[in-house]
């Protein structure tokens, strides 16, 4: 296996933590980390020790896989901070946000302004993730778009109506299907087929379990399948299209790990000039597959306030008539975790 990514390590630790199972799901690992790397920046006390200890938040790997990002056609990565006193600000503060994150702090006018900045940044697919600003000092803002073409073609002459068996109930989808030779693996807990997109550095990881309960499903978003070692095989893929819209609060996520002190008070006096509190931390996500490809966004918006071997011969077949991982991977881990259980 490959060198572990902190991104998957991650991945793999909230299977278990968030609600996957009782409806298809879209979660943001990186947008997640994105985000708290930014809040990292603003300070180094006891509260951030704590965050960077308990997630093993490697902000490292984080900026050389956003440097990697940025330079991928198919993908837009942003962050800004907004804040409500923009010249308490430090400068030597200002200057590392715009060599590093590419950020210049904005005075905090409005939800209006925050939320118009995610339209810009998700192609319009989060338009809005604050409803007010009251009482809110400084927001931190984490944004990544993706929209790339497969590499190969699914006809949509081939997508038929097909039964799907959720875990509460059974219905018809919309099922793409497609023969080709791809990366493909069977582990001990799931079949994984990796789809490429064209002109993209990331991935599609497809990994279906081998059975269909709850907890195998959640154990089947482990390490070693989002990290497989993959042969090229002939492959018989039905994957269904589906689209996903989600919003979580990540604090109790958060709480989970053991973060407990930037809920309290992080002492940010030498970067934004004041002490502040993590209040909330909400995260939108989208995605949308089908034939032509995927398009995805996410926005995390962090808001303190004051205070085996396998034959090429024989043709493998992957029916996603049950539910699902869908992971889109680049080289620096997970960048999207979507359960499809419906």
């Amino acid at each position: 296996m490959p060198q572990v990514s902190a991104l998957n390590q991650h991945t793999q630790k909230v299977a278990g933590m968030l609600d996957f199972t009782s409806k298809s799901t879209c979660y943001s690992p990186f947008s997640l980390m994105h985000a708290l790397s930014l809040l990292a920046k603003c300070s180094n006390d006891v509260s951030i020790q704590e965050l960077v200890q308990k997630l093993e938040l490697n902000e490292a790997q984080i900026q050389e896989f956003v440097a990697q990002l940025k330079k991928d056609a198919s993908v837009a990565v942003a962050s800004n901070i907004f804040d409500a006193n923009i010249l308490g600000l430090n400068e030597d503060f200002k200057k590392l946000m715009l060599k590093q994150y590419d950020v210049v702090p904005e005075q905090l006018v409005s939800a209006a302004q925050v939320n118009g900045w995610c339209a810009k940044h998700t192609n319009n697919k989060v338009k809005e993730i604050i409803d007010d600003i009251l009482g809110a000092e400084t927001i931190l803002i984490s944004a990544i778009h993706f929209k790339a073409a497969w590499d190969f073609k699914f006809s949509p002459y081939m997508t038929r109506k097909r039964p799907f068996t959720g875990f509460s109930k059974e219905s018809e989808v919309d099922m793409m299907q497609i023969t080709f030779k791809v990366d493909y693996v069977q582990t001990k807990t799931a079949q994984v087929v990796r789809l490429p997109y064209s002109d993209s550095s990331l991935s599609a990881y497809i990994i279906l379990p081998l059975s269909k309960s709850e907890s195998d499903f959640k154990a089947a978003l482990s390490l070693i399948n989002l990290q497989p070692s993959f042969k090229k095989c002939k492959t018989n893929l039905y994957l269904p299209r589906f689209t996903i819209n989600s919003t979580f609060n990540l604090v109790p996520l958060l709480q989970q790990f053991g973060v407990q002190k930037i809920f309290n008070n992080i002492d940010c006096s030498q970067t934004l000039g004041k002490t502040l509190t993590v209040q909330q931390i909400i995260q939108k996500t989208f995605v949308e597959t089908n034939e032509k490809g995927t398009e995805a966004a996410s926005v995390t918006v962090i808001e303190p306030v004051k205070g085996p071997s396998f034959s090429f011969v024989q043709t493998k077949v992957v029916m996603c008539d049950h539910p699902f991982w869908f992971v889109l991977s680049g080289t620096g881990g997970a960048v999207f975790v979507c359960s499809v259980v419906e």
